[in-house]
């Protein structure tokens, strides 16, 4: 089945010439829960070396490297609800966004469908969370996963491609499975990150050069922590790769391997589609992003300290510290981005839609009161208007995972990070249970992100005239305290439905 429908994918238009336009293609290349210091050209120190990510270093000296993007939530679901939407966590209530799923009676706006209705072939291919029925929310083609709960084990026997859910065998993947027995016979064994990427680059070289422009998202589920088995039933246990690679004779336990294995497997997949754009001779006007869905995670038995996998950060998935939410960034586009850039301008993922409508001729029609803005200007080395804010929710401060246990606390109420400038709030536990609204009695600490990067010092305290103004600026935003994917999650739910 896999032959078949690559193949006929593949006979559909190739290489058929589009005429010139000023609109380019866009590729959106998701990875999942990958640290800010993982890939080559981000800092990071450790005592076991770098991860192997040579293509990313090129990608990056090519374009524009990130320091200062963000994601769009410490977690996957809520992040990529704020990429597909516009939106930020504190307006989720405010909208009916749960975090967690967008149906298409919800009748949300997406990315995609503001692009399909610019007249762009779009084209989506992995992990589709928060989206239940991808091509009724703007996609033409969907091959993937819906369920994000199935994407944790990355040899399942089935997967989901066009309107239907598990309706794609994996036939390789009905036979007995383990570590083991998948990395000694790789080829026997349909690995889902393989799937997702060939059906996305045969359905690229059935779009490349033809009469419209493409928006491909291609959205891997690594370096997130998986298993061998079927997902529910069985845990995550490590980090499933087909191979170590160069990491096979390391002395490090197997989870390790593994994690610095599928992170270069992943910076492969990433050369592949840069290397069809060129084959395809669409490489100069096509507009590449890269970058991560939350922060580094540690999780399948994987310590995100072992690689030092947040560059010194602290925090990490689930965490508002800056190692949760930060996001490894780059975007290339040959004919207008020049090489060897870096940014220090702070962004997020809900500023995606309104950048990507703008490339797209299609401004106008994004909704009213989006949190986001374009960062276009940015991306032509333009004057860009900056945000007033940023902002984040969770459930306390989730550690600095800096080798501290930190507990869980269900019952706790959730709390929310706010960036302006330079400084940045924090309040952990918001003091309005009732509303979980911000208020002016919250306790916030306080950091300095220019001259404190890694968050080391509290200085509310020496500036209360700062905390002061934060928090008047939250107030006057009319945001919500709400986590989302959190424990605090259940007990709220018929808040936001």
């Amino acid at each position: 089945m896999l032959r078949t429908i690559v193949v006929a994918i593949l006979t559909v238009n190739l290489h058929v010439g589009r005429a010139a336009t000023s609109r380019p293609n866009i590729v959106w290349i998701m990875a999942d829960d990958l640290g800010w210091g993982e890939p080559g050209l981000y800092p990071s120190e450790s005592a076991h070396g770098r991860i192997a990510t040579p293509i990313l270093d090129q990608f990056g000296r090519e374009g524009i490297v990130f320091h200062q993007a963000y994601s769009g939530y410490t977690v996957c679901a809520p992040s990529r609800t704020a990429f597909f939407t516009g939106r930020q966590s504190g307006k989720f209530v405010e909208h009916g966004l749960n975090g967690e799923s967008i149906r298409p009676d919800q009748n949300v706006t997406t990315v995609a469908q503001i692009l399909k209705t610019a007249g762009y072939k779009t084209g989506a291919f992995g992990k589709v969370a928060p989206l239940v029925s991808p091509l009724e929310q703007g996609f033409d083609i969907f091959t993937g996963q819906v369920d994000q709960a199935l994407c944790h084990n990355m040899y399942p026997k089935q997967i989901d491609t066009g309107r239907g859910q598990l309706n794609f065998d994996l036939t390789g993947n009905y036979r007995k499975k383990s570590r083991e027995l998948c990395m000694a016979q790789p080829k026997t064994y349909n690995y889902t990150i393989d799937v997702f990427h060939d059906y996305g680059m045969a359905w690229l070289e059935s779009v490349a050069g033809g009469a419209d422009p493409f928006f491909l998202y291609l959205s891997y589920t690594v370096p997130h922590a998986g298993g061998w088995g079927d997902a529910p039933a069985m845990p995550e246990d490590g980090a499933p790769v087909p191979t170590d690679l160069q990491y096979a004779d390391k002395p490090w336990p197997d989870v390790e391997k593994d994690h610095a294995a599928v992170i270069t497997y992943l910076d492969m997949k990433v050369g592949d589609v840069l290397g069809r754009l060129k084959t395809l001779g669409i490489d100069h006007d096509t507009l590449v992003f890269f970058a991560s869905d939350n922060g580094a995670h540690l999780e399948g038995g994987h310590s995100h300290l072992f690689f030092n996998s947040t560059g010194g950060l602290p925090g990490h998935k689930r965490s508002m510290y800056e190692g949760g939410v930060r996001s490894p960034t780059m975007v290339r586009w040959p004919a207008v981005i020049k090489p060897s850039r870096k940014s220090e301008f702070a962004w997020a993922f809900w500023d995606v839609l309104p950048t990507l409508a703008e490339v797209a001729g299609a401004g106008k029609n994004i909704p009213n009161g989006l949190d986001g803005l374009s960062i276009l200007p940015e991306l032509r080395g333009e004057e860009q208007p900056v945000h007033e804010y940023l902002f984040f929710t969770w459930q306390g401060d989730g550690g600095r995972g800096m080798g501290e246990l930190t507990a869980r606390q269900s019952d706790a109420i959730p709390g929310y990070t706010v960036r302006s400038g330079h400084w940045k709030g924090m309040v952990p536990h918001c003091k309005d249970k009732a509303n979980l609204k911000p208020g002016m009695a919250d306790e916030m600490r306080l950091y300095n992100l220019m001259d404190d990067p890694y968050e080391t010092t509290d200085v509310a305290s020496s500036r209360p005239d700062v905390v002061d103004q934060l928090k008047r600026l939250v107030l006057s935003k009319q945001l919500s305290c709400m986590c989302f994917q959190c424990d605090f999650h259940k007990e709220v739910q018929e808040i936001i439905l």
